[in-house]
């Protein structure tokens, strides 16, 4: 029983993660990022445009998400960093914001698939 219940509990964080990815992490990093690290162009080899291409990360930092850890995950620190520093993200426009942050967060603690 104890089992069934930690299987559905990580079930039902995957389908979470899942379904935030396809309704808005893969939306706002087409937005906001994949113009810089996407398919036609990956500066520091790094890719957003993708689950698989977020976790093999890139040259500099290897994988730009650490799944359940959203405090520690390249990808966030770099988006909280105070503008101006060399590594903020993203460079061009406005800051992500607070809610778009937490919503990064929010999918990386479930696992980020």
């Amino acid at each position: 029983m104890k089992r069934t219940l930690i299987a559905l509990a990580l079930a039902t964080c995957a389908s979470a993660a899942e379904d935030l990815w396809t309704a808005k992490v893969q939306p706002l990093l087409a937005a906001r990022c994949v113009e810089c690290h996407g398919p036609q162009k990956a500066k520091h080899g790094l890719r957003l445009d993708s689950i698989d291409a977020i976790m093999k990360g890139g040259k500099d930092l290897g994988p730009a998400v650490i799944a359940g850890k959203p405090d520690e995950s390249p990808l966030i620190k770099v988006c909280v960093m105070p503008r101006g520093e060399e590594m903020a993200m993203p460079p061009k426009g406005a800051a992500l914001t607070t809610e778009e942050i937490a919503m990064l967060k929010e999918w990386i603690k479930a696992g980020a698939k």
